[in-house]
């Protein structure tokens, strides 16, 4: 009796989560659990492949057999559950499932140790007389279909970064007035961060931007973190803004450049993309990261240099 008491404090506020749930991925189920109420033996059974890997975007190396694994301990957590199950792997540690009723068609299971951003798994409840699980093809990535909300707050914190340096370089705006706007989406992108409002691809690149206009290499670090999290979750434009926040950010501790997208004192005669070290990669690589190969930001370089002598020269011209 003793071994039954974790289920029967769980079963009482959470009574509606037994019955059989199927979290299925690309047409196949990949996890199914069948939880048992207290008077009939109170359990939790996770049946799943024997081996498979997730990003918590994605599952892939999905192989079988199919094994059952039958929870040691069950636990009420403010009304939801949580099941712990041994890893019968040498040294591995338990697998920790929390279980999270959302109506009484579907639960929510977070997985401790699976996936990078801690969201759960959707689970809906087994049609009647469902079928065996498997067979997977461990060469297939099954992927999750996610709907991840862009908050309205961070594109228009992103519109108006940008907006202040188009009105900049035409000159109808000073610098010192974008370096005081920037401050303060600084400051409220990190307060969204800390406070988990962001979550899609769109709010991490617009996150990466604003902190890449930042003034430490702490900014660019966490730009470039950022900017990678955005192509993570399906943006693959965002590639462009990963690498140049990784230039920032090496040229803000005092290394060079590997990419070349970082030009200096583009206003002065002396515009350089020093320190640069142009060997590290290949011109292969920086096309497949959307940075144009090292022959034509020379030309880009030449033209920033071209035009700064054609202001300066102007404006000797002009001064009596």
């Amino acid at each position: 009796m003793l071994a039954l008491l974790p289920f029967l404090l769980a079963a009482a506020p959470a009574p509606d989560l037994t019955g059989s749930w199927d979290l299925d991925v690309g047409g196949a189920t990949i996890f199914r659990l069948e939880i048992a109420a207290a008077p009939d033996g109170g359990s939790v059974t996770w049946i799943r492949p024997n081996t498979f890997d997730s990003d918590g975007d994605s599952f892939s190396d999905v192989s079988g057999p199919t094994v059952s694994r039958r929870a040691r301990e069950i636990r009420s957590v403010n009304g939801d559950l949580e099941a712990t199950f041994d890893d019968p792997r040498p040294g591995a540690t338990p697998d920790v499932l929390h279980l999270h009723r959302v109506d009484a068609s579907h639960i929510d299971m977070s997985y401790k140790g699976l996936g990078t951003s801690g969201e759960p798994f959707h689970l809906a409840r087994s049609q009647p007389h469902p079928s065996a699980l498997g067979p997977w093809d461990s060469k297939r990535r099954y992927a999750l279909t996610l709907v991840r909300k862009t908050n309205p707050e961070m594109t228009a914190i992103f519109k108006a970064d940008q907006d202040d340096r188009t009105q900049y370089l035409a000159g109808k705006m000073e610098g010192r007035a974008v370096w005081l706007a920037d401050q303060k989406r600084y400051r409220r992108t990190q307060e969204l961060l800390d406070s988990g409002q962001l979550s899609s691809a769109e709010d991490y690149n617009g996150a990466a931007f604003v902190f890449q206009h930042g003034s430490k290499p702490e900014d660019f670090l966490k730009a470039h973190l950022l900017a990678m999290l955005a192509v993570s979750r399906g943006m693959p434009s965002a590639i462009w803004i990963a690498g140049a926040t990784l230039d920032r950010y090496l040229q803000s501790i005092g290394q060079p450049q590997v990419l070349g997208t970082q030009f200096l004192q583009v206003d002065g005669p002396a515009a350089t993309q020093d320190p640069y070290n142009r060997g590290v990669i290949s011109d292969a690589v920086r096309q497949a990261l959307r940075v144009p190969p090292v022959a034509e930001q020379q030309e880009q370089l030449q033209r920033y240099r071209d035009e700064a002598a054609k202001k300066a020269s102007s404006q000797s011209s002009a001064t009596p």
